[in-house]
């Protein structure tokens, strides 16, 4: 039992507001519950940088320096974890980085099963123990096979379903640098398995009155030009323009910040 976080801008933007500023449920707060660690990773335009900690996000004594400092980019992609297999190391912790892409899950599979759906070159050097690097790979094997990550995806959930493998939740968050693929796919527990996304700024709509932070970011941005769509496990903050992606559909934004909802059959 994880939270996911995902964000594709125009730019290089931070994410100071949805990890520690934001009134409602900054990622900071959630990680009170979701202890087990946090990662991010984050695309700048040309290449993929990546920090993760086997220990709570509101615990690290790096994370808000990172994240106000450093962490700038056009994809962020963030994971904070609730283990439920009981090893807590860096190579256990979300996100991944393999063959240009960038993963983050929240779920549980069986592990031994799906494991054996990889060939021998996507098994090798695993990071660490768990079922979503597993998962992870074989999304990645089946985009390798057939060259697209939406058919990819696609293939990879349907070898699942086909050899009657057991999860509770699939939801993932995805990119290759191109475009940010959220999956929401639950089996169980649909209140909690969730996934919301929101196009930023909302300029000149009324719809309810946000908080003076939230009216400061907005205004920020409108001033920077910035724009983004922002993907996460929770609503995050007190805009009324949440959308949720309803269960078995895979989210695509594109660098145009278009987003198209994909049925998946199961």
């Amino acid at each position: 039992m994880c939270r996911l976080f995902g964000l594709y801008a125009n730019k290089n933007v931070d994410v100071r507001f949805s990890f520690y500023k934001t009134p409602r449920r900054s990622f900071a707060l959630q990680s009170y519950k979701h202890y087990h660690g946090w990662g991010i990773a984050w695309f700048d335009g040309v290449q993929w940088q990546i920090y993760k900690e086997p220990k709570p996000l509101y615990e690290s004594d790096k994370a808000r320096a990172l994240v106000e400092k450093v962490v700038r980019g056009k994809i962020i992609i963030s994971h904070i974890r609730h283990a439920t297999v009981r090893s807590y190391t860096r190579g256990d912790t979300h996100p991944w980085l393999y063959r240009g892409y960038v993963f983050a899950h929240n779920g549980s599979i069986d592990r031994c099963t799906l494991f054996k759906l990889l060939k021998e070159e996507y098994r090798e050097n695993l990071e660490g123990e768990t079922d979503s690097e597993v998962l992870f790979r074989l999304i990645v094997q089946e985009t390798s096979d057939l060259g697209n990550p939406v058919e990819g995806i696609k293939n990879a959930i349907e070898k699942i379903t086909k050899n009657n493998i057991h999860f509770t939740s699939l939801n993932f968050i995805l990119s290759d640098g191109e475009k940010l693929y959220a999956l929401r796919c639950a089996e169980t527990r649909l209140c909690y398995y969730t996934l919301y996304y929101i196009k930023r700024p909302k300029e000149g709509l009324e719809l309810g009155k946000p908080s003076k932070e939230t009216e400061q970011l907005i205004s920020t941005k409108l001033s920077r030009g910035e724009k983004a769509v922002v993907i996460a496990s929770e609503i995050m903050s007190d805009e009324p323009y949440w959308e949720p992606i309803p269960n078995k559909y895979l989210a695509v934004v594109n660098k145009n910040l278009d987003i198209k909802l994909e049925p998946i059959e199961l």
